[in-house]
């Protein structure tokens, strides 16, 4: 251990060339006489503190759901295109063949959710005769990484108790990220320190109510990553609170509410506006007359008497927050020029970014409409075919009382990215796919459980 800690000492310089430099940055280590193994040490601690406590967590199912979930919340930690989420996703995805899979007496399951994620890598595999080989490998890379997410929810959760497990351990992460954020905005707010893994960092910067500040991302590469993760906590979050109204409870939807905000990420805080102001409707469906006329009388008493002006006018008015949407109307109207060119193949993935007209060097901003871009018009209609669809199951399942606590949320959870979908790039996203493959899982676990108690 002495030898190879030496060995590793002497090759510092050349070693610590490998770690991002958003790390270094983070450590304070820039300018240190050794980087790289004390970030080795720190590590190595991290892991053995990490295996301590998934031992704990119980078996295989407990500790691929836990590692999921938390290395969704880190993927600013990586190397090259490949980040911490790839390495667990994969991880996970060779454990289970080897264990799993072979297995004849566990069924795999294969629903609509996961076929439909299974024709968007066919569509994007089909491009490989087409376009640059490199950006064509990232983005189907992207894509099959996605749907095989999807996949790994559905197959690990398949009985009321890991669903309830999930739920668990994605408000734990979700709180642990929101606390880092905010910590992270306060500091650099306040002038005492910056951290960030947006790159380059300059880009962290936003113009926002309270000026020219830098938005929180977590331990994420973007605000986006950061605050879509809180987005799928918080109806989860909201509705436990409105079970049992505990304090612990309303501490953690304010810590949610909060960390979302200081991400400054408007559609995910349009997000949240939406499953606060849907939640009522979904959780006391014996009272929505009174919530209509009560949300009704709000908006009379807030428009005649000025107060929704005076709101707009502080959050937003000359704040120059709505900097980036002409941005995306111009990423807008060229993806819809792409599919006009060719609406049954698109650009190929990740071949938007380099086209014509393209100055930004990046994807349409809307989900939809990069589907279409990169993938052909057939790609937009498995995407809306796999919110249509999950829609309808969580939908369905609400009207039975055993189910509605955990396919309501859910539910909540689809109609935020639905929203979220229209201004960000969210094909091939974790989160969405997290979303949706736990959404899938919700609906094969509670169905069985339904036409198990009809029998």
């Amino acid at each position: 251990m002495a030898v190879t800690i030496a060995l590793l000492a002497v090759f510092d310089p050349l070693l610590a060339r490998l770690v991002p430099s958003g790390i270094l940055a983070m450590t304070g280590l820039t300018r240190a006489p050794v980087q790289f193994l004390p970030l080795l040490l720190l590590g190595a601690g991290a892991l053995f503190l990490l295996r301590r406590g998934l031992a704990r967590t119980g078996g295989f199912t407990a500790q691929s759901l836990i590692l999921l979930l938390a290395a969704a919340q880190l993927n600013g930690f990586a190397v090259g295109p490949l980040d911490l989420f790839d390495l667990a996703v994969f991880s996970i995805f060779g454990i289970w063949l080897a264990t799993r899979a072979l297995d004849t007496r566990r069924p795999i399951y294969l629903p609509p959710a996961i076929l439909l994620g299974g024709l968007l890598i066919a569509l994007s595999v089909a491009h490989l005769p087409v376009g640059s080989p490199v950006r064509w490998f990232i983005g189907t890379f992207g894509i099959t990484r996605a749907a095989l997410v999807a996949f790994l929810i559905t197959d690990l959760c398949r009985d009321r108790a890991a669903l309830t497990m999930f739920i668990h351990a994605l408000l734990a992460v979700a709180a642990v990220s929101a606390a880092i954020g905010i910590v992270q905005f306060t500091l650099a707010y306040s002038g005492i320190y910056y951290f960030t893994f947006i790159d380059p960092p300059l880009s962290a910067f936003k113009p926002t109510p309270l000026g020219f500040v830098m938005r929180a991302s977590g331990l994420c590469i973007t605000a986006q990553h950061y605050s879509s993760f809180l987005v799928l906590a918080f109806p989860f979050a909201l509705w436990r609170l409105s079970d049992n109204w505990r304090l612990r409870d309303f501490a953690l939807v304010a810590l949610l509410a909060g960390g979302i905000l200081v991400s400054w990420n408007f559609g995910a805080l349009f997000a949240a506006m939406l499953i606060g102001a849907a939640l009522p409707f979904l959780r006391y469906p014996g009272h929505i007359v009174h919530i209509l006329l009560g949300a009704a009388l709000a908006a009379s008493l807030g428009y005649f008497t000025g107060l929704l002006q005076l709101v707009y006018d502080i959050s937003f008015g000359d704040a120059g927050v709505a900097k980036g949407i002409d941005q995306r109307h111009t990423l807008f109207q060229l993806g819809i020029e792409k599919i006009a060119d060719n609406p049954l193949i698109g650009t190929g993935p990740q071949q938007f970014a380099s086209g014509d007209g393209n100055f930004w060097h990046r994807p349409v901003h809307n989900a939809f409409g990069q589907a279409g871009a990169e993938l052909g018009i057939l790609a937009t209609l498995i995407l809306v075919a796999m919110f249509f669809y999950l829609a309808t199951e969580l939908g369905r399942l609400c009207m039975y009382k055993p189910a509605r606590a955990m396919a309501a949320p859910a539910l909540l959870a689809l109609f935020a990215f639905l929203q979220l979908t229209q201004s960000e790039p969210n094909l091939d996203q974790a989160n969405t796919w997290l979303m949706f493959g736990f959404a899938q899982a919700i609906a094969l676990v509670l169905w069985r459980e339904l036409r198990g108690q009809s029998h």
